[in-house]
């Protein structure tokens, strides 16, 4: 690896300018998120799906593989959304339920009803 390049990938990862960025080909945003972002905290491939019978399924949006099932509700699903660093997904069903999840563990955090 050229020494230059790295510096410069690693100056840039430390100042992040937007308007840097902004130009930047997703070639090096995706370096930049590989050296600097820990891997538990990226979920881009990560996809969350409400089913009829209120399991929740999260599938790699990349491969199209099956990642886990969540027993989440005892009714349709009717919304699942991520939060914005995407450490939990809440998930609305005709149970009158909204919960809201750990993307780590998918445990329940909370119930709202």
């Amino acid at each position: 690896a050229d020494p230059l390049y790295e510096a410069a990938g690693e100056e840039l990862a430390k100042r992040a300018p937007v308007d840097v960025l902004r130009n930047a080909s997703s070639d090096v945003l995706a370096e930049i998120v590989d050296r600097h972002v820990p891997k538990r905290q990226r979920r881009t491939q990560e996809l969350a799906i409400g089913s009829d019978n209120g399991k929740l399924l999260i599938y790699d949006s990349a491969t199209g593989s099956s990642l886990r099932t969540v027993e989440a509700h005892s009714d349709l699903i009717r919304c699942v959304a991520y939060s914005f660093d995407r450490s939990m997904v809440a998930t609305a069903s005709d149970d009158h339920a909204v919960r809201l999840w750990n993307t780590d563990t998918y445990a329940c955090l909370h119930t709202l009803q």
